[in-house]
């Protein structure tokens, strides 16, 4: 293999490991059992050896930029946002729901299904071999990055104690993480099926960077900040909640 298809493999393959951190923040912020985490890497072994069985079968780009996919990304998103502020809230009250609400997380929605398919199609104009096969390296991979993320967040605890970083690895947390995640997926659902029109477009001629792309970053910027003031906001009552439980 030459040194630039090396590189663009490793670079595919990196773009899987960080889609992957995704379901591992999940698991390793939420109160749930290692065998539940391997069960769903082998859920998602089985969906990329699927995605590279089907590689050449399915139009990834014509089913993002419908408004199907688009309704989904939504939906998907307005879950997590709800389900992290349900999350934090009875967390706070002292009930831990992790157990369920990470379930929004970690599932297969349509963005790491595609994000697989399209891992697969990449890789297959470098290398020559199976798709299966090509299926099986981007689904361990996965797995890997699944596994890896779990347990760096399940002690997170005590690797912040270590070095001395305020930061705790509790239900809280992922109901943080679901309603930040949770924005950034209403800001791609937006931004997203444009962008693949574009695209696909035939035109030559550069688009100029305008208003309507000020505007979309703009939002995404807002709707970041908002998730981090209502991370903020949380602290703040388990700060509360701190000082009424040691004054009774």
């Amino acid at each position: 293999m030459e040194a630039m298809a090396f590189l663009i493999v490793v670079g595919i393959l990196s773009s899987v490991f960080i889609f992957g951190l995704k379901t591992g923040v999940g698991c390793g912020f939420s109160s749930v059992k290692w065998p539940v985490v391997f069960g769903l890497c082998a859920l998602y072994f089985v969906i990329a050896l699927v995605a590279g069985y089907f590689m050449d079968a399915i139009d990834v780009t014509s089913f993002m930029s419908s408004s199907l996919a688009t309704a989904i990304h939504i939906t998907l998103a307005l879950f997590l946002v709800f389900g992290g502020i349900y999350t934090m809230k009875k967390w706070n009250a002292g009930c831990d729901v992790s157990k369920k609400t990470f379930l929004i997380l970690v599932f297969p929605c349509p963005v790491c299904m595609a994000a697989l398919l399209v891992s697969c199609v990449a890789l297959s104009t470098v290398v020559t071999i199976d798709g299966v096969l090509i299926g099986a390296i981007v689904g361990i991979v996965f797995v890997i990055s699944i596994i890896v993320s779990t347990l760096f967040m399940k002690n997170l605890n005590k690797i912040s104690s270590y070095l001395g970083i305020p930061i705790s690895g509790t239900p809280d947390t992922l109901g943080s993480v679901m309603v930040f995640i949770g924005l950034f997926y209403l800001a791609a659902a937006a931004m997203i099926p444009a962008y693949i029109s574009a695209g696909g477009s035939q035109s030559a001629t550069p688009t100029p960077f305008g208003t309507v792309e000020m505007g979309a970053l703009a939002a995404a910027f807002l709707l970041i900040l908002f998730g981090a003031l209502i991370a903020k906001a949380a602290d703040s009552s388990i700060k509360k909640n701190q000082s009424k439980t040691k004054l009774s």
